[in-house]
């Protein structure tokens, strides 16, 4: 998680923090199908997911309300690019 990221996921974090405390979170892990094979990338998807869940958690997000899922290899999610499936989305 790169110092850009963190800013993201601080502003998310307060959005949880602030928001039902009865809400849980998805944090999805992501890695494009095209780089790597099915076991890497779901390791990958894994530790995605993973790093993002702990920054939230590490900023004050209960974990109760985090649900961690990850999603292996994936066909290109945006802008038919693969860099951008190589990504953790945080949805409701």
């Amino acid at each position: 998680i790169d110092n850009r990221d963190k800013i993201r996921l601080q502003a998310v974090a307060k959005i949880i923090k602030e928001g039902p405390k009865d809400m849980v979170y998805k944090v999805s892990g992501y890695a494009d199908k095209h780089t790597g094979s099915a076991m890497t990338n779901q390791k990958l998807s894994e530790k995605r997911a993973k790093a993002v869940y702990d920054y939230l958690v590490q900023e004050g997000v209960n974990p109760d309300q985090l649900k961690m899922e990850a999603n292996a290899g994936v066909d290109n999610m945006f802008f038919n690019d693969a860099c951008l499936s190589r990504v953790v989305i945080v949805s409701e």
